[in-house]
């Protein structure tokens, strides 16, 4: 227990909160085959955070989509009725997979909690996908039916028409939002049932689909509100008022889902959805007209607004907090969005996690974020996180190497493939995460992707390092760097690099700013100055093995 709440039993408050009659109360129980430390009191089922949160606010604003608008006990009727049609027109029933596949909006919120109304598996599909990736996505999980808008599902009946489709129109809106109804009698789910398919980002190769059950989904929450209150140190005095956010990721993205749909369903805070391409300016009209308080932000998206001519005329004051993921925040970056939005200076958030870890492993906020702005911050208590070597053997405090992370709250494993699921767990079900990092002062730093680290004479260049130096330097708007063949050095440093309008610099003055930043086996040799933005995935994650392969370089 102690290794899992280090936090907590650090401090008489802490201790307070996880003892026998504590609000978190944790106990040892079996997960999974393995003793883990839990939360006694907890959510059983992923439905769950709806119901309560209906019964506690029902008449709260929660969704908010352009003009429609739905409260909390209007949502959960709307759930409900979607739920019986998903039963009784299309059969669905307890372990059935339900596809959502359609851009953000109301309904694919509420096509999310209906398909848990009715007993099924969510399978959040990625509404970026081409024919091809579609196709292969609907035959790995073998859906019963595809909720989701007009364009997607025209996809779906190209590559898969025999997969039934259930259409997102306004009559099918209007049906659900009328009247009163109740959600179909099903069988409660085991903690450890599938609740939710999310695929992986597929930045290389193609994704797999990741099965998380109803104690990761419903524990991502208990374990962020138990963190939160840690920071705090003392328990509220009244309830904070409602947060008001913002959601521009995707929702089909961990970061949106369980940041947004999940987080703030639970505390009873207000969803703003703007469906429909993400623009700047469209973005500052929503932050001001809904008084936004807590933006959901990932990848370029923040910057963007940052850096937008028409930012000085929209009143951001109520904003408070921008979080921020898709992608490390280099210290440039940061002080841009602390200027840019003074309001939220303190509020700045960044949390580490993957795909498959499903809970927050560290984050980082406030005056940690201003003094370690490299860092994804402390790690989180209810986790635990080891750094490894290649053989699997623990490395001192300090030391860089591989990060595998063990909690209850991680996947089940990958949908169909127990291959890659036996490669991904250890013993003891630590599961690699993939990436290379150090721990130092209790600190994580999240250095790089373990397959985007760049071997330059056997000297090892992380991507980040590089990135971050070119950052600072004012011509550049972003940049990305990549490892190419060299028939020298094994690899070299290539740099991919976008210029602000009207920026003069070169690839001479680049380099010269980067030489005298960094040793010389990390300055690029490879050079790309470009004027359109990088590539990247939906989740914000830059899509380098395609810089490099428009390069005509050899990665």
């Amino acid at each position: 227990m102690r290794a899992t709440f280090p936090n907590a039993s650090g401090s008489v408050f802490g201790r307070g909160l996880i003892g026998p009659n504590g609000a978190f109360a944790v106990v040892e129980e079996e997960v999974r085959g393995e003793r883990m430390a839990v939360f006694a009191e907890r959510p059983r089922s992923v439905l769950g955070l709806l119901t309560e949160a209906a019964g506690a606010y029902p008449e709260r604003e929660y969704l908010a989509d352009d003009e429609r608008r739905l409260t909390y006990r209007e949502a959960l009727w709307a759930v409900s009725a979607l739920a019986r049609i998903l039963r009784d027109e299309h059969g669905v029933g307890p372990g059935d997979r339900v596809a959502l596949h359609a851009a953000n909006g109301i309904e694919w919120v509420l096509g999310f909690w209906a398909v848990l109304a009715a007993g099924g598996v969510v399978t959040a599909m990625n509404s970026y996908w081409s024919d091809p990736e579609t196709a292969a996505a609907l035959d790995l999980v073998a859906p019963r039916v595809v909720l989701g808008d007009a364009r997607r599902l025209a996809a779906v009946e190209r590559v898969a028409p025999a997969v039934p489709r259930l259409e997102f129109t306004p009559a099918l809106y209007a049906r659900i939002t009328s009247g009163h109804h109740t959600p179909p009698l099903v069988p409660p789910p085991d903690e450890d049932d599938p609740a939710l398919l999310i695929f992986t980002s597929g930045t290389t190769g193609r994704p797999k689909a990741v099965v998380h059950g109803h104690r990761g989904v419903a524990g991502f929450v208990a374990c962020n509100r138990f963190n939160a209150l840690l920071r705090v140190g003392a328990l509220p005095s009244e309830p904070p008022p409602p947060a008001r956010v913002l959601v521009s990721p995707p929702l089909f993205h961990l970061s949106a889902l369980y940041g947004a749909v999940l987080m703030f369903t639970a505390s009873g805070g207000l969803l703003v959805l703007r469906p429909g391409r993400f623009d700047e300016e469209r973005t500052l009209r929503a932050l001001a007209d809904e008084q936004i308080t807590v933006w959901l932000s990932v990848g370029s998206a923040a910057p963007r607004v940052a850096a937008h001519p028409a930012l000085a005329g929209h009143d951001l004051s109520a904003l408070a907090s921008v979080v921020v993921g898709g992608a490390p925040l280099s210290p440039a970056l940061r002080r841009l969005l602390c200027a840019a939005f003074p309001s939220a200076a303190a509020g700045f958030r960044m949390g580490y996690t993957s795909s498959e870890g499903g809970s927050i492993v560290a984050s980082i906020g406030g005056p940690d974020f201003a003094a370690r702005p490299e860092s994804t911050g402390p790690i989180q208590d209810g986790v635990q996180i080891a750094v490894r070597d290649a053989e699997g053997k623990d490395l001192p405090e300090g030391a860089e190497g591989f990060l595998h992370v063990r909690s209850p709250y991680t996947m089940l494993g990958y949908w169909h493939d127990p291959a890659a699921t036996s490669e991904a767990f250890g013993p003891g079900r630590w599961l690699a995460m993939g990436d290379v990092g150090r721990i130092s002062d209790g600190f994580l730093y999240v250095d790089s992707r373990a397959r985007d680290l760049i071997f330059v004479s056997a000297e090892n260049v992380h991507p980040s390092e590089v990135e971050y130096r070119l950052e600072e330097h004012p011509d550049v708007e972003e940049c990305a760097v990549a490892g190419v063949d060299d028939p020298v050095t094994g690899q070299a440093v290539a740099a991919f690099v976008v210029l602000r309008p009207g920026a003069s610099a070169g690839e001479e003055a680049l380099a010269a700013w980067c030489r005298a930043a960094l040793p010389p086996y990390k300055v690029p040799t490879s050079w790309r100055l470009q004027g359109e933005p990088l590539p990247r995935n939906p989740a914000g994650k830059v899509l380098r093995t395609a810089l490099v392969a428009s390069s005509g370089e050899a990665p």
